[in-house]
């Protein structure tokens, strides 16, 4: 079992209203707790919106908190209680609605001991209870899982690192993004939408030597590879990529970039949002919504940028059917 210590507690402030429900005692650890972790970790790496940083200098509350429960002064039941208390009266300070469940746990990981902090939500279901009748009962609900945060304990104390720290919020939160950032003290120090665009562009220029087809397809191909990286929750070693998928290549990629570019970072964190144009193009209006391979542009597809027209051959059988009101 990975879960070492863990606490549950209950925060709720609504229209003007807070309330907590704190456990005065960790959770009897059974496979329950970790089955619960187990849930939250896979649904966490595979957010797309993950932001990744440190404590800011300052010496704000919760940044105060872990110091002093790593330095002994607290334990984990004083931790998390303080933590709740510390975060209700920030949601009355800035007039923000939250509701929910606060797990606290430590996870024992072979890169370091990781606190994880979810706040998880329930929902009314319809079980068939043991005399075979139907019943209701509430169960969390993985689906709306709200802000979550994973914390390397044992890199907070290590001078000069720098990302210790990653962030992630649910659907519809943005009133708590803010929030909940300068509660935890959280600095970005990794721009991952630029370093994946910075990688990409010589990915781009790489690939002009080859076929047009031959070059989309490589680019397609690395930006499928990086997202399957985002969804492993791992990052992106170009030199492992380039050995990957270099059956295209007319030299290596992990080369070329040795001498377009030899600062650039041999690992990175890739953003997701910025590689979905090299699968697909896609877009919407009020009454046009369209989506096509990035190998089809080109082909059957042709864009003017001068009179922002695309022209579509070949079209889909079924629209076909559609148009002609078959």
């Amino acid at each position: 079992m990975s879960v070492s210590q863990a606490i549950i507690h209950r925060l709720t402030r609504d229209s003007g209203d807070k309330s907590y429900s704190l456990s005065d005692k960790p959770l009897e650890l059974t496979e329950t707790e970790s089955r619960l972790l187990s849930e939250i970790k896979p649904l966490f790496v595979r957010r797309a919106s993950k932001r990744y940083g440190c404590f800011s200098n300052e010496a704000d509350v919760f940044k105060g908190l872990v110091v002093n429960w790593l330095g002994d002064t607290l334990n984990l039941v004083s931790f998390s209680q303080k933590t709740i208390e510390y975060l209700a009266i920030a949601l009355e300070e800035q007039d923000v609605e939250s509701d929910g469940y606060w797990l606290f746990a430590v996870d024992e990981q072979e890169a370091g001991r990781i606190l994880w902090l979810a706040q998880l939500r329930q929902r009314e279901g319809i079980v068939v209870n043991g005399d075979n009748k139907p019943d209701y009962c509430e169960y969390i609900d993985f689906g709306k899982l709200g802000f979550c945060a994973s914390l390397n304990l044992d890199q907070v104390n290590q001078p000069g690192e720098q990302k210790f720290l990653t962030i992630s919020f649910g659907f519809g939160e943005r009133p708590m993004q803010k929030l909940m950032m300068d509660f935890l003290s959280f600095t970005d120090t990794v721009d991952t939408t630029a370093d994946t665009e910075r990688f990409m562009s010589l990915v781009e220029d790489y690939s002009r030597d080859m076929p047009e087809d031959t070059g989309k397809r490589y680019q397609k191909e690395v930006a499928e590879y990086c997202i399957e990286q985002v969804k492993n929750g791992e990052a992106v070693n170009y030199r492992e990529l380039s050995g990957e998928i270099e059956s295209q290549a007319p030299t290596g990629l992990d080369r070329y970039i040795e001498e377009r570019d030899p600062e650039l970072k041999e690992a990175f964190i890739p953003d997701q949002s910025s590689l979905k144009k090299y699968i697909r193009y896609s877009g919407r209006s009020r009454d046009v919504s369209i989506s096509f391979s990035n190998e089809s542009l080109g082909k059957n597809i042709t864009f003017d940028p001068n009179a922002g027209t695309l022209t579509l051959s070949e079209l889909p059988a079924a629209l076909i059917k559609q148009l002609k009101g078959e």
